[in-house]
């Protein structure tokens, strides 16, 4: 019971910061730009960037969980959840090593082409050196 509870605050944990806390800091460091001005192309890429990225990030999740038997979470040095138990080279690794970086990247960038402002890069580049 233990160890799901801790599975589950480490997913919520995950989506809370990477989901909702960078692209709301992106936002604020942008000047929280009004966001009806957007056009259709900006906002087509914005979603399609906004789908692909998270849906890769979870594919890479369910897969680490079920092919690899554990977790992906860990939160500056300290094990959330535990690790996988398995090598994985088949399902989204067979596109590169860290498709789940890779995902969260795709997602952040939606909000840079959303934003369309220089201030909103450091916000992920800065999560991705603290990762």
């Amino acid at each position: 019971m233990k160890k799901t509870i801790r599975n589950i605050a480490g997913y919520i944990l995950g989506g809370v910061m990477f989901v909702v806390l960078l692209p709301t800091i992106m936002w604020q460091a942008s000047g929280m730009p009004a966001l009806e001005h957007i056009g259709a192309l900006r906002a087509s890429l914005t979603g399609l960037l906004m789908v692909g990225g998270l849906t890769l990030s979870v594919w890479t999740i369910v897969y680490m969980k079920f092919r690899g038997q554990g977790n992906p979470m860990d939160a500056f040095g300290h094990e959330v959840a535990p690790r996988t138990q398995h090598l994985m080279t088949e399902g989204p690794y067979r596109i590169n090593r860290n498709p789940m970086l890779t995902g969260t990247l795709v997602y952040l960038a939606s909000f840079i082409v959303w934003l369309w402002t220089w201030q909103t890069v450091p916000a992920p580049i800065t999560a991705m050196l603290c990762a």
